[in-house]
């Protein structure tokens, strides 16, 4: 048997070595590796590094398919330009808007000065009313100084100047100056008086000078009222002041309240309006509803009236033309002011030119 050896038995031993062979080789090859891995932990396994294969080059081998570098971008090679972004729709109505309102504010400028040059119908026309508060601010006596505001606008057809420095027996210390202003601007002229209710002084001295009886308290304060509308008459005289109307100011005063007692102020009222009309003058009355009925009550003379509106626009000062009369008379002017300004127009008639006659004197 040992000297017969089959070709059976000796290409069974060739394949055991070639076996024996490989495997003495797989272990030679992954012996690092498991040394690493059994050093406790798992580490990175640190390779050489290998350079850049060159350009073109193919790469080959048991565990790597083939391969081929591509070519690099040169970096000069500019980048391509972003695609521009369309704007948003609330982003163009945002620049619509801007655009527009920059266009509308150009044209408020041009506009504003294309009329810069206009008159204002409101300042340059219709009338004024002037007193003491259009005095420079050291004329006057304390506590009714002169204001310093504005005279009349160029273009004013009628001015109401006042007579009085605020309280009665007081006159406008700048009459001669306001009178001066309506006849270097040709306009037309009336006067107006503050009425004030009489001191204790004032009564005893001209209780009896009145066309009224004086041993009565009514008489009285009649004759007293007499008394002021005469003083107001010497003063237009003396300073040159023609006009054929006198409007009295009936409102509250600070300095000269009104009695309490409603029959008192009418009595002076009274005599305050016979006075001017003694002396030729036809005679109005400017108040509000209100202020006229807590002074006086139900007073009813049925004289032309001033009405005043307050600080409101013009056009709703005009609607006093219609408002109902606090006394019973006709509606002939409407006021209404500013801070520093007071603005007068007439209402409507049948004949203007007649009514501006009736009441205004042309200087």
């Amino acid at each position: 048997m040992s000297r017969l050896i089959r070709r059976s038995d000796v290409a069974r031993l060739v394949v055991l070595a070639l076996a024996a062979l490989l495997t003495l080789a797989w272990v030679q090859i992954t012996a690092p590796e498991h040394r690493s891995a059994s050093s406790g932990g798992p580490r990175a396994v640190t390779r050489p590094a290998v350079a850049d294969p060159p350009v073109g080059i193919e790469l080959a081998g048991p565990d790597l398919a083939a391969v081929t570098t591509p070519l690099p971008v040169p970096a000069t090679t500019p980048a391509p330009p972003p695609a521009p972004q369309k704007a948003s729709p609330r982003h163009r109505r945002h620049a619509a808007g801007k655009h527009h309102r920059r266009g509308a504010r150009r044209a408020h400028r041009h506009h504003r000065r294309a009329h810069h040059h206009r008159p204002n119908p409101w300042l340059h026309q219709g009338g004024r009313d002037i007193g003491w508060p259009q005095c420079p601010s050291d004329v006057g006596f304390r506590g009714h100084n002169g204001l310093g505001q504005p005279l009349p606008d160029a273009g004013v057809e009628f001015v109401v100047i006042g007579l009085t420095n605020g309280r009665a027996f007081t006159p406008n210390p700048c009459i001669d100056l306001h009178l001066s202003w309506v006849r270097s601007h040709h306009a037309q002229a009336a006067a107006y008086a503050f009425a004030t209710y009489p001191t204790r002084a004032q009564l005893r001295r001209y209780r009896h000078h009145g066309p009224y009886d004086g041993r009565r308290h009514l008489g009285a304060l009649a004759n007293v009222g007499h008394a002021t509308a005469d003083f107001n008459v010497r003063l237009m005289r003396q300073h040159g002041f023609v006009t054929p109307h006198v409007w009295l100011d009936l409102e509250p005063s600070s300095s000269r309240p009104w009695s309490h007692r409603r029959s008192w102020n009418r009595a002076v009222v009274r005599g305050w309006v016979r006075g001017y009309r003694d002396a030729g003058y036809t005679v109005g009355f400017y108040s509000t509803t209100h202020l006229f009925d807590e002074i006086v009550g139900r007073l009813r003379l049925r004289l032309p009236e001033w009405r005043t509106a307050g600080p409101v626009s013009p056009r709703s000062a005009l609607h006093m033309c219609r408002s109902s009369s606090f006394q019973g008379g006709p509606a002939v002017l409407a006021q209404w002011w500013t801070a520093h300004r007071d603005f007068d127009r007439m209402c409507p008639s049948s004949d203007p030119a007649a009514t501006m006659a009736r009441y205004f004197h042309q200087w």
